[in-house]
Formats: structure tokens, C-alpha cells, sequence
């Protein structure tokens, strides 16, 4: 999907981590995600523990969050909207009679109600609740004195390429959806 057709803003949305005792390992493990994979030397990034940035390398994209929180909420509302407008023509052509008798009344609540509930799933998008076990593990990793190995893969494909090869060597890993 192209990102501007995405509902979030982000390039590379796809993020994997994964957790090493020492520094040599992590980055031996990057050096061969980039050698054998799609994967760009930018996309993959090994952090040490007294790295200063730690949260910008984890994730990145600040302006992909603000274009996230706005296209979803625009995109799911509007969805939601029309949805619940949808939802109403077919209980008007069922001849249900609360919505037949109060037609106006019917629409506006059913096209409202429906405006609600993707403006909800648009907050859920927005606060992307896949990436806390993915910032949490490589936070707490982190503190604990070991190296992150972090993949931000732009597409599906890349994230499953990054996959196989770690799980290949057996690297336990955590991922966004």
C-alpha cells in the first residue's frame, strides 16, 4: 500500500527488536541483515545501552505519528459517518418503524453514532497499541545493560525477510504489527 494511502503516517511502520548480551553479536547479526536482505543500512540500527537517543532510534517518525493521528481520524470518521448512514438505509428499506416514522431523526443519530465509533478505532490506530511490547522489551533490554538490534522495515515483505533470517540464528524477537 502506498503510505498515502495508509492510514498511518509512518514509512516504515513494520519494526522488529531484538536483544543481545554484547555488542559484537548485535551488530555481526545487523551486518547480515543488511548483506541479506532488501533491508537499507538506515533501516537497521543496533543501540547500546549508553546510547544518548535511545527513543528517537526506537521510533523515529515523529511527523509519521502527527500524519497518523490526522489521517485516521479523518479517513475512520468519515468511514464511520457514511457507515452509519449505510446502516440506516437498510433499516429504512426493512421498514422498521421507529426509522421510517423519524426518518431525519434516524439518520443523524445512526450517521453520529457511527462518526463516534471511528473517530474510537481512529484513537486506537493512533496510539498504536502494537508498538508497546516492541518499545517495552528494547527499553527494558536497554536498562538491563544489553544492545538492540531495531529493523524498520518499510513494507511486509522486508519485515518478513528480517524475520527469517533472525529467526534463523534463533534470535528471540518482538514485533509491530
Amino acid at each position: 500500500m502506498k503510505p498515502s494511502m495508509s492510514l498511518t503516517g509512518e514509512q516504515e511502520s513494520h519494526k522488529v527488536a531484538a536483544v543481545f548480551d554484547t555488542e559484537p553479536d548485535a551488530r555481526g547479526v545487523a551486518k547480515a541483515l543488511q548483506e541479506g536482505t532488501s533491508l537499507t543500512d538506515e533501516q537497521v540500527t543496533v543501540l547500546s545501552p549508553v546510547d544518548r537517543h535511545q527513543g528517537r532510534e526506537l521510533e523515529p517518525e515523529d511527523q509519521g505519528i502527527w500524519q497518523t493521528l490526522v489521517r485516521s481520524h479523518v479517513g475512520l470518521g468519515a468511514g464511520g459517518a457514511v457507515t452509519g448512514f449505510i446502516v440506516f438505509l437498510i433499516l429504512s428499506a426493512l421498514g422498521i418503524g421507529f426509522i421510517a416514522q423519524n426518518a431525519v431523526v434516524a439518520a443523524s443519530v445512526l450517521a453520529a453514532l457511527g462518526l463516534v465509533l471511528g473517530l474510537l478505532l481512529a484513537g486506537a490506530v493512533t496510539i498504536r497499541p502494537d508498538h508497546t511490547p516492541y518499545l517495552m522489551k528494547a527499553q527494558s533490554a536497554l536498562r538491563k545493560g544489553k544492545y538492540v538490534l531495531t529493523v524498520h522495515a518499510s513494507s511486509a515483505q522486508q519485515l518478513q525477510e528480517a524475520k527469517s533470517l533472525l529467526d534463523a540464528r534463533n534470535v528471540k524477537t518482538v514485533q509491530t504489527i
